[in-house]
């Protein structure tokens, strides 16, 4: 059962979920918080409220008064798409707001500058190294958010999507902490714009590590699971020795409350299984290969962890 978090589904003891444990006559089930939610509140780990509230304030007061933003569009070239307005409804469009905001930066302070407006931190070049990064991490982080979005989306593809941003945030502090900034597009403009400016980039590695670790916290859940996750998607993994299986069993005993003796041998006669082993790469519904009868424990397992949403995107 996913949830979105708010107490009335998650709380300890009035829960919606606490009462459905409770009811004897409820059928057992897995239950974990909507992955999508659960993305958007690790992203608001970042630090982005000196970049945001500036940002923020110059928009608002351009796209506030009628006047102001005829002047302004005035001012840009005519194929120039208009400046976003940000809102904080969903918190990942601020990605798109501050890319839209740096690339229109130096606009944006001709524009003040003509009606006599001051704002120091847009000419303050570590404050534009802040939004660069930002606009960086924040597109990824959204970017992250729109693979997670749509109707056919399972548990198992989501997992694996943020299993692979996490992988891939290790290779972006790498990348930082050796100054190598080609997948930071905005800082690597910046930083050929003002080749002598000093990029420290403790403070941008400190960010990205204070995500992933809310990552690792909000996500404990599907922690519990990823190894049934990795079984499904591919049972013949080499890797897989015995004290495996024998773990592979028990979590699945556990979690669908099943018999783990039956479950063990199952799994091991389906490795063994020479038809199913030469279909695993054929393209098609590996276990919509996999006769119930011969594996009723184990296919009842998948199929209700195929079931499983992800997400309450459409909810």
């Amino acid at each position: 059962m996913t949830t979105d978090g708010a107490p009335a589904m998650t709380g300890i003891h009035n829960g919606f979920i606490a009462l459905c444990h409770k009811d004897e006559d409820f059928p057992d089930f897995i239950s974990y918080h909507c992955i999508i939610h659960q993305q958007v509140l690790a992203s608001k780990r970042l630090n982005t409220k000196h970049v945001m509230d500036i940002s923020f304030k110059i928009v608002n007061s351009i796209k506030g008064k009628s006047l102001q933003r005829r002047l302004f569009k005035q001012q840009l070239d005519e194929k120039e798409p208009e400046l976003a307005m940000h809102t904080d409804v969903r918190w990942l469009s601020r990605g798109k707001f501050l890319q839209r905001f740096r690339d229109l930066l130096e606009e944006i302070i001709k524009f003040l500058d003509e009606r006599g407006d001051d704002y120091q931190q847009l000419r303050d070049l570590d404050w534009q190294c802040d939004l660069a990064f930002l606009a960086d991490f924040t597109g990824k982080l959204s970017t992250l958010n729109l693979n997670l979005q749509g109707k056919n989306k399972t548990l198992t593809e989501m997992s694996s999507s943020i299993a692979a941003f996490q992988c891939q945030t290790a290779s972006m502090i790498f990348d930082i902490e050796k100054k190598k900034i080609e997948q930071f597009v905005n800082i690597k403009d910046h930083m050929e714009k003002h080749p002598n400016y000093n990029f420290i980039s403790k403070k941008y590695t400190t960010e990205i590590r204070a995500v992933v670790a809310d990552f690792e916290i909000r996500f404990g859940d599907f922690r519990k699971i990823e190894n049934l996750v990795q079984f499904i998607s591919y049972p013949f993994n080499d890797s897989i020795d015995h004290s495996d299986i024998y773990e592979l069993a028990t979590k699945f005993a556990d979690t669908f409350q099943m018999e783990h003796m039956m479950l063990q041998n199952e799994i091991i006669t389906l490795r063994c299984d020479i038809f199913l082993k030469a279909r695993s790469s054929s393209g098609q519904d590996f276990w919509a290969l996999v006769s119930k009868e011969k594996y009723p424990n184990l296919k009842n397992c998948v199929e209700q962890l195929h079931s499983c949403f992800g997400s309450t995107y459409l909810c």
